[in-house]
């Protein structure tokens, strides 16, 4: 299941104005509060596992900046960032030129790498919400040949309207497990935020 045209019209439309208003080097651009609760975000995607001398998919790059935080942690990586928005990767271009950066919408990718990563990927309210990204979530592991780690928002701390969808974490695991055993739930690092490690 993919997004439906006018959600994906509306995705475009609410980053773009995000980008037009901040900029490539604010953290609003991409819908986040700020640089540090994005560094956090991360971080703890960066934690999945040894990523030295791996390939990294991150889908929904946005701007990039996930990408220096793996390359300082990990040094050696092979690194692709996919986004719909063509201003968010012309963008992450100029600033990231030893990664790879792809206008590309994941629904029609066929790409696939050691470690995938999805940060904020998976928040935007869009129709079917639910159904759209769990179908996300299997195909990105799918794709992944060793582990995928992706954030979401946990509905019991954070607001669930026209904008942002959110999530049950029982439900989450719920699914995951169908997809594999080996599932970790992280909830220790922002209260309304958590993060979902997946290995095969």
């Amino acid at each position: 299941m993919a997004y439906t045209p006018r959600d994906k019209e509306r995705l475009l439309a609410f980053y773009d104005d995000l980008f037009e208003n901040h900029g490539p080097r604010s953290p609003h651009a991409v819908s986040w509060m700020s640089a540090a609760t994005q560094g956090v975000r991360f971080t703890v995607l960066a934690e999945v596992g040894d990523m030295r001398g791996r390939s990294v998919l991150d889908v929904g790059c946005g701007l990039g900046d996930l990408f220096p935080v793996l390359k300082a942690k990990y040094e050696t990586i092979d690194y692709t960032g996919i986004d719909v928005s063509e201003s968010y990767i012309v963008a992450a271009r100029e600033k990231y030129r030893e990664a790879t950066f792809e206008v590309s919408d994941f629904a029609d990718y066929t790409g696939s790498a050691d470690f995938v990563l999805a940060s904020g990927a998976l928040t935007f309210k869009v129709e079917k919400a639910q159904e759209v990204y769990f179908e996300m979530v299997r195909k990105m592991f799918e794709r992944a040949r060793i582990a995928l780690a992706f954030n979401m928002l946990n509905r019991e701390e954070h607001i669930d309207d026209e904008t942002f969808t959110t999530y049950t974490i029982s439900e989450v695991e719920k699914f995951c497990r169908t997809l594999t055993a080996d599932v970790v739930v992280r909830t220790d690092y922002l209260r309304h935020d958590f993060t979902v490690y997946l290995y095969h």
